[in-house]
């Protein structure tokens, strides 16, 4: 079964070379990944095979979109932090963030 993510043999659209401001929090989600892999905590085939088996409603999100659900489902596969908290979090800061003028 072709999986969604597996565009191999099909056109894949033109790319957009531009570039593109990154937000602080993407910023994040790369060092927490980066940390945690340098510490063994996680492996970067771990975090593939997460993103790979986001629905498909997800995997089309933007790139740290997608690495940020990834990452949140790690961290509660590992019992880390469960993913309602994190998303708790995720929710106050966005909350936060909109009310800063």
């Amino acid at each position: 079964m072709k999986r969604h993510h597996d565009l191999g043999g099909e056109p894949g659209g033109p790319i957009d070379p531009t570039a593109h401001p990154v937000e602080p929090w993407a910023k994040l989600i790369t060092a927490t990944v980066g940390a945690l892999r340098s510490r063994g905590l996680m492996t970067v085939d771990e975090l593939r095979r997460t993103i790979e088996d986001l629905p498909p409603e997800i995997y089309d999100q933007p790139y740290f979109e997608r690495w940020a659900e990834a990452l949140a489902i790690l961290l509660d596969e590992k019992g880390f932090a469960p993913s309602a908290d994190v998303g708790a979090s995720m929710e106050r800061m966005m909350a936060e963030m909109e009310a800063k003028p």
